[in-house]
């Protein structure tokens, strides 16, 4: 370990603001990018949709949440299970809240086949679910005693496995298939955030995350992590917007944002970093004047997730079946996209002073019956919703999106 700027204990423990302000950017973002694409798709202005994301996305998340998971006050395998499993279990039952119930009903008012098609999105490779299976496979390799960095090169491995497979696997013609093996590699359905593509993030966060606490010189570190990635990722993004590589997808692309490639994946680790380095700095400049929204989105995350999305698609739903169509304009989308932030922090404040409904306060008997519920209710819905559907939706046909 470099004595110059790690010591052997953690002296770096406690809040890091950084952190917060990174984990408050990206809520923000992906608040406004989900409203963009579910509410306004067809406006989303390009610079935002074909590059912002390239370089700020869901790794954000993942990254953080990798380096998270090495702040944890229980890192027993079993705990790292039972978090994984509950975020499984959370996912689902977003996805019955946000696209299930809404399409469903709107199918049996109208029977138009886009709603039936997209009640089927109960089953799908989100990224509470990603969370879920990741935390699970750390949950293993804690059991088979793996350090960080065997666990960071079977991420990278993980993710030139799954570019290989694109390029070499005949994929099954059964949708249901696709569906299930979408969960871990790209396939024809909702594949939008595989275990073999993304866990290379959290594996990257894992491994910084043991090496965090023990910083003992951010501001003389960030300058150097600044000084050296910032122009490296820069370099490797120059020649990848320039130059064509057949071997990858299209940068910008779907596919590549799904997929996020071998060298792509290790640029974006290298990039995330420096932006981290740059984060600190400005967050040290700002001392005790970062505002207080940021430390409410970084604490809240999960909350921020699942609410924004409950504010935005069971609106696209609405508006689809009475008008036919989503948000026109870019003014509306971004309008919205401020009233959704707005409206997450008030709903979570207001939770937290009256109604204290939380997932993690449920114990034995009213665990075990909500757990049950909505997995009942998952396989009941897919098995209802799959025969009825001529058309599947999923982020190669844009939803269905009228």
């Amino acid at each position: 370990m470099n004595t110059q700027f790690f010591a052997n204990e953690k002296v770096n423990t406690g809040r890091q603001p950084e952190l917060d302000l990174f984990k408050a950017l990206a809520v923000f973002g992906m608040i406004v990018v989900h409203v963009f694409l579910d509410l306004g798709k067809k406006v989303m202005p390009s610079l935002l949709d074909d590059y912002m994301t390239v370089f700020f996305g869901a790794p954000i998340f993942m990254i953080c949440m990798g380096i998270g998971m090495c702040y944890m006050r229980n890192q027993s395998p079993s705990s790292y299970m039972l978090r994984g499993f509950g975020l499984l279990t959370i996912g689902q039952f977003l996805n019955i809240l946000r696209n299930c119930i809404p399409n469903l009903i709107a199918y049996w008012i109208t029977g138009k086949q886009f709603f039936i098609a997209n009640s089927f999105l109960i089953l799908q490779s989100d990224i509470l679910t990603f969370a879920g299976l990741a935390f699970m496979l750390i949950a293993l390799f804690r059991i088979l005693r793996l350090k960080t960095g065997a666990i960071l090169g079977i991420g990278v491995v993980m993710n030139m496995a799954a570019l290989i497979l694109w390029h070499t696997v005949t994929l099954p013609t059964s949708y249901m298939a696709n569906q299930l093996l979408g969960f871990l590699i790209i396939t024809k359905a909702e594949s939008y955030f595989p275990l073999l593509c993304y866990f290379v993030f959290v594996a990257f966060g894992f491994f910084i995350g043991e090496y965090y606490p023990r910083i003992k010189d951010k501001h003389a570190l960030a300058n150097r992590v600044m000084a050296i990635c910032f122009p490296v990722s820069g370099a490797y993004y120059v020649c990848r917007f320039t130059f064509e590589m057949s071997w990858l997808p299209e940068l910008g692309t779907d596919m590549q944002y799904n997929m996020q490639p071998g060298p792509d994946a290790i640029a974006n680790c290298i990039f995330t970093l420096a932006f981290l380095a740059l984060l600190y700095r400005i967050t040290e400049r700002i001392g005790d004047r970062m505002p207080k929204i940021v430390y409410h989105m970084s604490a809240n995350i999960n909350s921020y997730y699942c609410i924004s999305y409950l504010l935005i698609l069971p609106i696209q739903t609405i508006l689809i079946a009475l008008t036919g169509r989503v948000l026109p304009g870019v003014i509306l989308p971004i309008l919205y996209s401020l009233f959704v932030t707005a409206a997450c922090y008030f709903i979570i404040e207001w939770n937290n002073k009256y109604w204290h409904i939380h997932f993690a306060s449920l114990r034995g008997k009213k665990l075990i019956i909500f757990t049950v519920t909505v997995w009942v209710l998952t396989v009941a819905i897919a098995a209802y919703s799959y025969p009825r559907i001529e058309e599947y939706a999923n982020i190669w046909n844009e939803y269905l999106l009228p």
